[in-house]
């Protein structure tokens, strides 16, 4: 949030606490002149009650009350007031003031716009109008205010400042760098607006323009070794690699210890593509005497979860781990690790090397024993995966429950699913399992799979229920879900929007979009149907299951002979290897 509207939400907080004493010195002034300009009295010169003084009491009482929270009382005297003198600007602001205690916002600004339109040069009338304008979201009508202020109080920043958040809060953040260019004019070396300003230019990829702010900012602020890491970090947003590392190699020349430093010089020359720079840094970096090996394992793992959103940092994380295997070649986990990247890399062949090395080193790890099965199942090494399942049994008595997941897995991998369901359904049971929530999914979905393919289609929609009840945003199992639903003609409409909240995600999957063409068919509508399964066909043209479904789509359509060509071609990728 903008510090600037940290700095408003506190004005308004405190502003009641004053605000009788700002309405007494606004409205005073006002009574008097409105005392001296009535006609002169017409009763005895001893009567002192004159009908002024009784006014302005009557003023006095109405906001004490209203200072004191009695806002309905002080509303009913101050309308006694204005019946007297509807004109009267000071009267229509403590109105707007009173409603506001109560809540009522468009009474509110009712009020208060009159007070404006009747002295539209005073400060404290434009300045709460505004406030309220932005409460009730209507940013155009603050931004025109606060303008008119500042037009009023040329030299004040607090108006501008005002006008920025304005204009943030009307997502016109072009208009808000302006303003705060403005005040810059009037206070160059205002590290709060500064800040702003580089804020908005940062969130717009205006990242030249936040290099010159933050530089001014360096000039001139606290905490500087932050703020060049910023600074290199646009400049690598900027794709100004050379400037980027200028910046990181400098604040390492000062402190070489500096991991966030480090870390950003690594990334210029992944992102640049300079691999000879990547690993001649690395090896400075380990070559230092701070960097234990621990530390050194922390670093490929955060950029092994940096590969998962961008691969190109998936080959510098397997270097990475490469290095630190040469300098402690006798460590198990360092090889697991490396296998973890090959796996994620989909490398399932150099996975496996590395997960048998690493139980060669570290045999009693349940966690490399796991790895290697699972790759051994990707790879449909079925009978290695077997031996590796009893070894671990073994070896790991107590773990049995997530050796049993895994054995569930290869018995369905290997068609034995009465043996695998038998298997999971104990999983399943099991309230250890159920304490161990992924643990428990991966036995739900294998098991969902098992009765699927042994035809208990409800089962089946029963556990993906369960699987989505613990794990609502899992689209694999949202479109097996949409898919039985179709294949059963139940709750078609549902099946249809999991189906389109899957291929939100992922709308080049063939798989997810045969789901919601079949779903189409089963509501009968054919040629949005057609449309989706022909995209499908493209995307994959060697899946039979697909073709067979689009097949049937132009058999209702009517087009018999493309139904029989696309017959013909299913047929023929079944019974092809």
């Amino acid at each position: 949030m903008w510090h600037r509207i940290a700095e408003w939400s506190t004005l308004r907080n405190n502003y009641r606490y004053f605000s009788v004493l700002m309405l007494l010195a606004a409205l005073f002034c006002p009574l008097l002149l409105f005392a001296s300009a009535s006609k002169p009295v017409l009763y005895d010169s001893m009567v002192s009650d004159s009908l002024a003084e009784a006014s302005k009491r009557e003023f006095v009482v109405a906001s004490l009350q209203s200072a004191k929270g009695e806002y309905r009382e002080a509303i009913v005297r101050y309308g006694r007031l204005l019946n007297a003198q509807p004109a009267n600007a000071a009267i229509h602001y403590a109105l707007s003031k009173a409603w506001v205690g109560l809540g009522v916002l468009d009474s509110a600004r009712i009020y208060s716009e009159k007070s404006v339109l009747l002295n539209p040069g005073n400060t404290y009338y434009l300045g709460f109008l505004a406030m309220l304008s932005h409460q009730l979201r209507d940013y155009g009508r603050a931004i025109e205010l606060y303008r008119r202020l500042a037009a009023l109080e040329p030299g004040d920043a607090e108006p501008l400042s005002s006008l920025a958040v304005e204009y943030i809060a009307a997502d016109q953040p072009e208009k808000a760098i302006a303003v705060f260019q403005e005040m810059l004019t009037l206070d160059p070396k205002n590290e709060t607006t500064l800040v702003q300003k580089l804020l908005i230019e940062i969130k717009l990829n205006h990242y030249q323009d936040a290099i010159g702010t933050l530089t001014k900012l360096i000039e001139q602020g606290d905490g500087k070794e932050q703020l060049r890491l910023t600074l290199g970090e646009l400049y690598l947003q900027n794709q100004q690699y050379a400037l980027a590392a200028k910046t990181f190699k400098e604040l390492l020349r000062e402190n070489q210890g500096s991991v966030p430093a480090w870390l950003a010089l690594f990334e210029v020359s992944v992102q640049s593509g300079n691999y000879a720079a990547f690993l001649d840094d690395l090896n400075r970096f380990f070559n230092l005497n701070q960097v234990t090996l621990p530390h050194q394992i922390d670093l490929a793992k955060l950029f092994l979860v940096r590969a998962s959103r961008e691969n190109s940092f998936l080959d510098p994380a397997i270097v990475m781990i490469g290095e630190i295997i040469r300098r402690h070649p006798g460590n198990g986990q360092l090889y697991a690790l490396r296998g973890i990247a090959h796996m994620q890399k989909q490398d399932v062949a150099a996975a496996l090397i590395d997960f048998r090395k690493a139980l060669l080193l570290d045999p009693y790890s349940i966690e490399i024993w796991e790895e290697y099965v699972t790759a051994s199942l990707i790879k449909k090494e079925f009978k290695q995966a077997a031996q590796a399942i009893q070894k671990a049994k073994r070896l790991f008595p107590a773990r049995s429950i997530r050796l049993k997941v895994l054995e569930g897995g290869l018995f369905f991998q290997t068609g034995e699913l009465k043996r695998a369901a038998l298997l999971l359904e104990e999983v399943v049971q099991s309230k250890k399992a159920q304490k161990e929530k992924n643990l428990y999914l991966q036995a739900c979905s294998t098991l969902a799979l098992c009765y699927d393919t042994l035809g208990f289609r409800g089962k089946s929609i029963h556990l993906y229920e369960t699987i989505l009840g613990l794990e609502p945003d899992n689209i694999l199992m949202m479109n097996n879900l949409a898919y039985l639903l179709a294949v059963e003609g139940k709750e078609l409409p549902r099946a249809r929007e999991l189906a389109l909240r899957v291929l939100a995600r992922e709308p080049s999957n063939a798989g997810y979009l045969d789901t919601l063409g079949w779903v189409l068919f089963r509501m009968g509508e054919y040629e949005e149907a057609r449309k989706v399964l022909e995209k499908a066909a493209e995307l994959d043209p060697r899946e039979a299951e697909i073709a067979d479904h689009l097949g049937k789509v132009y058999e209702q359509l009517g087009n018999m002979e493309k139904a029989l060509e696309i017959r013909e071609k299913a047929r023929k990728l079944r019974v092809t290897p």
